[in-house]
């Protein structure tokens, strides 16, 4: 990996700088998807990952064979029977009546101070943490290094509507990190507007997209579910993907005959049910596929006449990015706090109201229809993802670990706090 000429050797690190990322627990959304591209691309000359986990899950078995580089060490926490039983009932949504209160109190008087005298264990030979999940902010600042915490999704959406306590209470947790990665610019002045001046270190670090990785996935032999088809990747989540407003378009799409392609629907969750329930209701069951989870879903993506996204807000939109990395057009809700900017506005992919209808449906038929407008979206798409390349990666990550640690290197680590870091966006 090549870097700017400003880089001189004085500023490279022998031996690399060992960067821990935590979650809370594997599972099969977008954030573990980043949390993957980062330990991928991260170059080995300058960084030496790891990651710890507070709860073991089927996932994390199943990225750890599939997806997680050899080379990365993977900490369990939590990794004894009686401390993780509780909380794999309770992901499945199965946690009710008494076990309810036995959790909370195992979790907060047991489980998490003995997590605790872990991590800190395994902390102690880092350089750098990053909670990629924030779900180690009672933590945060402690251990002696530099901590970076993660943002995957609109501040606004999380925390605009809280209470004045409540987001008191969230800015002397954030103040406790050496800096707030934000993915978009969105995010950033979402940020600025909701903290105090000078209380948050917020700095733009967006994730990763290998087109060339993605690619190589793209190849992969796969059984089409239609001859020509629409795709939608996403967890199925009604509170936040809004699957309901994409049905409800689609099915004006094929009533109104401006479409042939079929839907499908790659994702699980709890609002599956309901959702088949509703495409049944509206007529167009036969026409739409439920696959469920699926581990590569970049055939489909690429094979796909368009790809749609309707969530009511997103982080980074990631499932976007690669969509645009591998030339399939794209149209996504303008919601916060991604789409827009990746989209350009609307340059790179179009851009529809939250739950609007008849607006989405306007959409599929314009992609569907208007060749140039295709092709336009599409080499806009290529020049955008060009910048989230794992080079231009490494150089912000590279810059912001500087900037948050001592000029030493690991061996003469000194971090000085919010003071020694610049806020803003990282080259």
């Amino acid at each position: 990996m090549k870097y700017d000429s400003r880089h001189d050797r004085t500023e490279l690190f022998d031996p690399p700088r060992r960067i821990l990322f935590h979650i809370n627990d594997f599972g099969k959304g977008g954030t573990e998807t980043s949390l993957l591209a980062w330990l991928k691309t991260l170059d080995r000359q300058f960084f030496a990952p790891s990651v710890s986990v507070t709860y073991p899950t089927d996932e994390l078995l199943f990225w750890r064979a599939h997806s997680i580089p050899d080379d990365v060490p993977v900490h369990v926490l939590a990794s004894a029977k009686w401390m993780n039983a509780l909380h794999e009932i309770r992901r499945q949504g199965k946690l009710g009546g008494h076990l309810k209160l036995l959790h909370k109190v195992l979790t907060y008087c047991v489980i998490r101070p003995l997590a605790a005298l872990r991590f800190r264990r395994i902390a102690r030979d880092q350089d750098i943490v990053c909670d990629f999940d924030f779900s180690l902010r009672h933590l945060a600042g402690t251990c002696n290094v530099p901590w970076i915490g993660v943002s995957h999704f609109s501040l606004a959406a999380r925390l605009g509507e809280k209470s004045a306590r409540y987001l008191a209470r969230r800015t002397r947790q954030y103040s406790r990190y050496a800096a707030i990665a934000v993915l978009t610019p969105d995010m950033l002045r979402e940020g600025q507007a909701l903290f105090p001046p000078g209380r948050v270190n917020l700095v733009e670090l967006p994730n990763v997209i290998d087109v060339e990785s993605l690619r190589l996935k793209a190849r992969a032999t796969i059984e089409r579910p239609a001859q020509t088809f629409i795709v939608s990747v996403a967890r199925l989540d009604e509170g936040q993907k809004d699957h309901t407003t994409l049905l409800r378009a689609f099915a004006y799409v094929r009533a109104q005959r401006l479409s042939t392609a079929d839907l499908v629907v790659i994702g699980e969750g709890p609002d599956q049910a309901m959702l088949e329930r509703l495409a049944v209701e509206l007529g167009i069951r036969k026409s739409v596929h439920f696959l469920g989870f699926c581990s590569n879903p970049f055939p489909f993506i690429r094979q796909a006449e368009m790809l749609v996204l309707s969530s009511r807000y997103e982080g980074f939109g990631m499932v976007l990015g690669e969509a645009m990395a591998l030339g399939t057009p794209v149209i996504s809700t303008d919601c916060p706090t991604g789409p827009r900017d990746l989209l350009e506005g609307g340059k790179a992919g179009l851009l529809v109201p939250i739950g609007d209808v008849d607006e989405m449906a306007r959409a599929i038929e314009r992609l569907h229809t208007d060749t140039l407008l295709r092709r336009t979206v599409v080499q806009n798409a290529l020049r955008k993802v060009a910048t989230f390349a794992p080079e231009s990666a490494n150089q912000r990550m590279l810059t912001l670990a500087q900037q948050i640690s001592g000029g030493d290197g690991p061996t003469g680590l000194a971090w000085h706090g919010r003071d020694s870091a610049v806020a803003g966006r990282l080259p």
